[in-house]
């Protein structure tokens, strides 16, 4: 087995917890971090809340580079990058979006003009039934969204999001065994170290 470290550099740690996070999630670092319900609504579940098992996943990766010059990806650029690469997302896996953003990362400035998913595709994945969504940009909405309404729209059904990914260009395979460990905190999001496994044959770890 082979391991790729997704997980961007830790800067300045500052950790939302629930009731404020809506507020702070522009400002907050640009460390790789997994994001709960609380990040929405006061009384939405922790971190901590979560169990194990959501963080040691099948993963499915979409490639979506080639559609980040219109700015926002959609629910037809998910199902394409799905065909692109053989596969269909299945119930319970965790959804990689790979838009190649992370080349800004060492220019915060230009990092935090992203792309990011339409409403419309936070809704697709929501009905896919995923476990998680992540993706190689400081958040999966747009920088001008500031309703986070796909962070809602994900949120509101449990479906973790998981955000400041690096290395995607290293995954060979489409589908494989992800890692993705926050901290046990009574918090809103948590910093994660988050690992890809390539194995010749991939396993439904957690499913």
């Amino acid at each position: 087995m082979e391991y790729i470290d997704l997980t961007q550099p830790s800067t300045d740690l500052s950790i939302p917890r629930s009731g404020s996070a809506r507020k702070s999630h522009f400002q907050h670092s640009l460390e790789t971090h997994i994001e709960s319900p609380a990040l929405i609504w006061k009384n939405g579940k922790t971190i901590d809340a979560f169990g194990p098992e959501y963080f040691v996943r099948s993963a499915a990766l979409l490639d979506l580079r080639n559609r980040v010059s219109k700015g926002v990806i959609d629910d037809e650029d998910l199902e394409g990058a799905e065909e692109g690469a053989g596969l269909a997302v299945r119930a319970g896996e965790i959804v990689i979006i790979q838009t190649g953003w992370e080349k800004f990362y060492s220019n915060p400035k230009r990092y935090r003009v992203h792309p990011g998913l339409s409403t419309n595709a936070g809704e697709y994945l929501a009905f896919k039934g995923v476990s998680a969504v992540g993706i190689d940009t400081p958040s999966v909405d747009l920088p001008t969204e500031l309703r986070l309404r796909v962070h809602s729209t994900l949120l509101r059904r449990k479906i973790l999001v998981i955000e400041n990914l690096r290395n995607l260009d290293l995954i060979e395979e489409s589908r494989f065994q992800l890692l993705a460990l926050p901290l046990n905190l009574k918090t809103a999001s948590s910093p994660a170290r988050v690992v890809a496994i390539k194995t010749t044959q991939s396993t439904n770890v957690g499913l």
